[in-house]
């Protein structure tokens, strides 16, 4: 006996008397009843998805909330892919807030200021070449496949109080993308199946910590900037105008919600001063550091993530800031902790050189830094109001040290025309003397006919990316079409310890 799946409509119908149920159809959420099934939005079945999101001029007076998406496809030259109806396709569609967040956080005002390279790559990192659906995924299986991007998307199907069939989109313990919880699924049409999140999400590469520096091996000097304001954020009808900025824990939690909007999301907030370093020279490398007292997670043995992400750079009040007046969130992180339970009671870092030294040059004097978490883990970290200050958050500027590295490869890349995003790998970039872990690249000369991007996103003249991320094929260059038939990129090498080698590295890109 099969399934039978109704939905719960999330339109409201009587908003317009002349709408018809089939309109609301459009848009369904699954939920489980224990009879025979029936797809959401079969009157959706004689269009193509392209059809779809493109109809009434993207949506412009409906509160679908998708328009964004159709345009992004078309900028993106994508129409005739989403168009074809011999195609077998599943397509993850963010809503309009959460698009327009992501391309501001990519430094464009409208979707059509964003080269058109960039937007194709990330949007088919959100498309996979087979139709799947809730019903077709085992409750409790984290299933992997590859994107059209050549990189991963992942899809999970939980089980929740009334309802068997909550999907989220990348919850992996294999890579440390934000996780993405569906609102509306199963939206099938001639050529594939869609569903739609209210969380911007794309395939970041999960990567080993680097190694600790032994400070018996190096000579460095550091500088310590310590934390100005800390507070956190609570959302929910009866605390999202709440302030915490007293409290003596910063605290994040996640369970089992859909996104930012559930009740019980809970996001950090803090402050630093940005400056140079009070030691001669340069800096070698700069640490978030952390005093986590709780850690909580359903399996404590199994590491799981939290993120970091900068935050609108707007000055904010310690004693007022609440989640609705807060700067807005950021939607691309700068760096991510992997945490277990066993790390309750010390001390936790991240690497955010890159970041720092972009800040830095841009002449900010602060950057605010959020994090949140992924479902089901809770933590807390110690505020500057804890015990004097003594556990208070910091930034550890280092100095570098003499460099332990040496060039094993550095060959000219080969790009065709006819596939214009090239893959980076260790034939044409490596260099030795520790793990890839170990080894970052800080780009200092951006390519001039094309891009750098790592998970997708941009990289800035400043911004870094590790010999492990080559390694895991996330680092590309994408050829944005312009006649000169090379390109250059110039970039730092560094290890682990703050080390930079002494010369810099030319990046040929050979065009075919």
């Amino acid at each position: 006996m099969m399934k039978k799946i109704t939905y719960l409509k999330i339109l409201i119908c009587t908003m317009i008397l002349s709408m018809s149920i089939t309109s609301c159809e459009k848009f369904s959420l699954l939920k489980n009843e224990n009879v025979e099934h029936i797809s959401a939005g079969v009157n959706l079945k004689t269009k193509t998805v392209w059809e779809f999101i493109s109809e009434n001029n993207f949506h412009e007076n409906d509160p679908t909330k998708i328009g964004l998406f159709g345009k992004a496809i078309q900028h993106a030259g994508l129409k005739d892919l989403l168009n074809d109806s011999k195609q077998n396709l599943t397509v993850i569609i963010p809503n309009d807030d959460v698009l327009q967040n992501f391309i501001e956080g990519l430094g464009y005002t409208e979707v059509e200021d964003v080269p058109a390279i960039i937007l194709k790559n990330i949007l088919l990192n959100n498309i996979i070449e087979r139709r799947v659906r809730s019903f077709d995924l085992e409750a409790g299986v984290n299933y992997s496949y590859p994107s059209l991007s050549n990189d991963s998307l992942y899809l999970t199907r939980s089980i929740a109080v009334g309802n068997e069939y909550v999907l989220t989109v990348n919850s992996s313990p294999n890579a440390s993308s934000v996780s993405a919880s569906v609102r509306t699924q199963n939206l099938e049409f001639i050529n594939g199946v869609a569903h739609v999140v209210n969380t911007f999400t794309y395939y970041t590469a999960k990567t080993n910590p680097k190694d600790q520096v032994n400070p018996a091996n190096v000579s460095i000097l550091t500088d310590t900037i310590y934390v100005t304001k800390d507070t956190y954020l609570q959302n929910g009808t009866a605390n999202r105008t709440l302030n915490y900025g007293s409290i003596q824990d910063v605290q994040t939690k996640l369970f089992g919600a859909t996104g930012n909007a559930a009740s019980f999301s809970k996001r950090t907030l803090t402050q630093y001063a940005v400056r140079g370093p009070r030691f001669n020279g340069r800096i070698g490398t700069v640490r978030l550091e952390m005093f986590f007292n709780t850690i909580q997670i359903n399996n404590p043995q199994t590491p799981t993530t939290m993120n970091f992400f900068e935050e609108q750079n707007v000055d904010w009040n310690e004693s007022t800031v609440s989640w609705v007046t807060a700067p807005t969130f950021g939607s691309i992180s700068i760096g991510s902790l992997s945490l277990t339970q066993a790390m309750r009671n010390t001390w936790a870092n991240i690497d955010i050189t890159s970041f720092y030294n972009a800040a830095l040059s841009q002449g900010k004097t602060f950057v605010n830094i959020g994090g949140a978490v992924v479902p089901d883990l809770n933590t807390h970290f110690r505020s500057k109001e804890f015990s004097g200050g003594a556990f208070r958050s910091r930034l550890i500027l280092s100095s570098p040290p003499v460099s332990i590295i040496s060039p094993a490869a550095n060959n000219p890349i080969e790009v065709q025309v006819s596939n214009p995003v090239k893959v980076l790998s260790l034939n044409e970039l490596r260099f030795q003397g520790t793990a890839d872990k170990n080894i970052s690249y800080t780009l200092t000369q951006a390519p001039q006919n094309g891009f750098l991007v790592l998970n997708g996103i941009p990289l800035l003249v400043n911004a870094s990316f590790t010999q492990e991320q080559i390694a895991k094929g996330v680092v590309k260059y994408l050829y944005n079409g312009t006649a000169p038939s090379t390109d250059t990129a110039i970039l730092e090498a560094r290890d682990f310890q703050g080390g930079i080698y002494n010369q810099l590295v030319n990046l040929t890109f050979n065009i075919r």
